[in-house]
């Protein structure tokens, strides 16, 4: 796959994030507004969750774009990892808007409040449901096509939306209806506790990226099978495979006849790295080391 190519796929997930970016503002002014007005703690969470969820497609989207910058004097192998970066800054942000969730969930449970304008606030938080979930299916699919960490945990979030606001919309109804105070205020504990399950999920699969981690034990079995299928392969070991934001770029060592010319045992490494390319659009670059049969030893 071309740098252009790359870059082109970044680009196109970024749009996603950033649409997403303008659709969550939206909805969680609309949500914070009503909450204010009906005094609904449940759906002030959202709309917080909402906009926190805003900043995490927006620090995504500044990711992507940085992602696709090609490699320079100062990052050789390229920007790729700026979206896992990116992904742990949107945790965090993740993780301090939970904690105010939290807080102030808690303390409606000492202060409880009746809610007024109930069926607008659940009106709302219907809305703000049906809406996260057309962002969730866009997502999804665009994390899919393309391949990216960022928009995948953008997906989380989105899960996390839909649920949060159907946390709210029942809270505020049970509050309402049966005349159950604190509801409101525990479906807000609730909503902060999945802000925090996203962040800590987030945060460990993009810190396992970075310090070079790699669970794709399949991928390395079917590069090796890729490498024996080629001409004059005898051997094929010590495979190791890095991520690099969406992409995967490794190393590996194939055993050829030690009496071929360098040319000859050029040929057959370029025709490795080349299949291995062709049947992976993740791989970015896999460099093959070529080795002679080692000695036999008799004793």
């Amino acid at each position: 796959m071309t740098e252009t190519l790359q870059s082109s796929r970044l680009a196109k997930g970024g749009e996603v994030a950033k649409k997403s970016f303008v659709v969550l503002v939206l909805v969680g002014m609309a949500e914070v507004f009503i909450g204010i007005f009906s005094f609904s703690l449940a759906l002030i969470a959202d709309g917080v969750q909402s906009f926190a969820d805003a900043i995490v497609s927006l620090i995504v989207w500044i990711g992507l774009r940085l992602s696709g910058k090609a490699p320079d004097g100062k990052f050789h192998f390229g920007y790729y990892r700026v979206e896992n970066f990116s992904s742990i800054i949107a945790a965090f942000v993740l993780t301090i808007s939970g904690g105010l969730i939290l807080y102030e969930s808690y303390q409606g449970l000492l202060h409880p409040r009746e809610i007024v304008n109930a069926e607008i606030a659940m009106a709302t938080a219907l809305l703000a449901a049906v809406t996260a979930g057309v962002i969730l299916f866009f997502k999804v699919r665009a994390a899919r096509r393309y391949d990216s960490l960022a928009l995948k945990a953008d997906a989380f979030n989105s899960t996390k939306d839909v649920l949060t606001s159907v946390t709210a919309f029942v809270g505020i109804a049970l509050s309402k209806y049966l005349n159950i105070g604190v509801t409101d205020s525990i479906a807000g504990i609730i909503i902060a506790f999945f802000v925090f399950t996203v962040a800590y999920s987030v945060i460990k699969e993009s810190s396992l990226i970075l310090m070079d981690a790699c669970q794709c034990s399949d991928i390395l079995w079917d590069i090796e099978n890729i490498a024996k299928r080629v001409k004059n392969v005898k051997e094929v070991h010590d495979i190791r495979m890095r991520k690099l934001g969406s992409y995967l770029m490794g190393d590996m060592h194939i055993v050829v006849d030690g009496n071929m010319s360098v040319r000859e045992a050029d040929l057959i490494a370029t025709q490795v790295e080349e299949q291995v390319k062709k049947e992976f659009d993740e791989v970015t670059e896999i460099k093959v080391r070529i080795e002679p049969p080692k000695p036999s030893t008799k004793e």
